[in-house]
């Protein structure tokens, strides 16, 4: 899986890239089914992520946040590539499919309890960004699609 960030500075073209080939990352938004779930920014966390327990989230769908503020979606030519990692694979899992997109995945409720999650921007096999770690709550009646194992 590989992803790629070309943003412009300020409100110069991306295009234009007399300076820097890519904006750097300074945060994230986390969304789910469109609505906003999860905020990185200016080094605080806000929202957390709800599962179920052998269930699967909707689409999570993650934007990049520049130094302003604005989201960006990385172009994916320039050898990026969306990271994540869960501290406890045994409470929740990322499950991602090609054809839901680069910057879209799901969690996948494993077992009950709490565990945490980083989202990180690779490139070419570096992070160039890693997110503090936000929460994920894994319960018996918590949201989700029901997960079947015996598709991956």
């Amino acid at each position: 899986m590989a992803l790629a960030l070309v943003a412009g500075c300020g409100d110069d073209n991306p295009a234009d890239h007399d300076h820097d080939e890519h904006a750097e990352a300074f945060g994230f938004v986390l969304y789910n089914s469109g609505a906003e779930v999860v905020r990185y920014e200016q080094g605080v966390i806000t929202g957390e992520l709800d599962v179920g327990l052998e269930k699967e989230t909707a689409l999570l769908t993650v934007r990049f946040l520049n130094e302003e503020g604005d989201s960006f979606t990385p172009d994916t030519d320039d050898g990026f590539s969306l990271g994540w990692e869960v501290t406890d694979s045994a409470i929740a899992e990322v499950e991602w499919h090609e054809e839901d997109g680069l910057w879209a995945f799901h969690v996948i409720g494993e077992g009950l309890g709490e565990t945490t999650m980083v989202i990180k921007l690779n490139h070419n096999g570096h992070a160039d960004f890693v997110s503090l770690p936000f929460e994920i709550h894994v319960t018996a009646d918590g949201p989700g699609e029901d997960h079947d194992h015996d598709d991956e």
